[in-house]
């Protein structure tokens, strides 16, 4: 593992110590460009490791690294599992039940489970 690893929260609006910065940093990382040009600058300062959370907007941020391989060669991913607020979130839009129908994959809860046991079977 590497001894210095680039984390995610002040790209979503997330400080511990004060609030104020928070939501500057939530303002001033709406944009995937506005966090992409923070992740080059550490990239090009030697910090090739980036952890993150499952937030949604972690999937554009991986979506131009992939676009990019000769640029972010050896650029690594550590994801955080789970991001709570994700879940707490879709709890609070779409009730209990919608939430865990939101996540299930499209095929169902049964064929989830199905393809799970096969898994273990094989």
């Amino acid at each position: 593992m590497d001894r210095l690893l680039f984390g995610d929260n002040q790209f979503f609006g997330i400080n511990h110590m004060s609030e104020e910065k928070a939501r500057a940093q939530a303002m001033r990382f709406q944009r995937t460009e506005a966090i992409m040009e923070v992740l080059d600058e550490a990239y090009d300062a030697g910090i090739h490791t980036f952890m993150c959370t499952t937030h949604d907007r972690i999937a554009s941020v991986a979506e131009r690294v992939r676009a990019a391989p000769d640029r972010y060669g050896d650029f690594t991913f550590y994801p955080c599992m789970p991001y709570a607020h994700k879940y707490a979130n879709a709890v609070t839009d779409h009730g209990m039940v919608g939430a865990i129908r939101h996540f299930l994959p499209d095929d169902g809860l049964l064929s989830t489970v199905l393809a799970g046991g096969k898994a273990l079977a094989t």
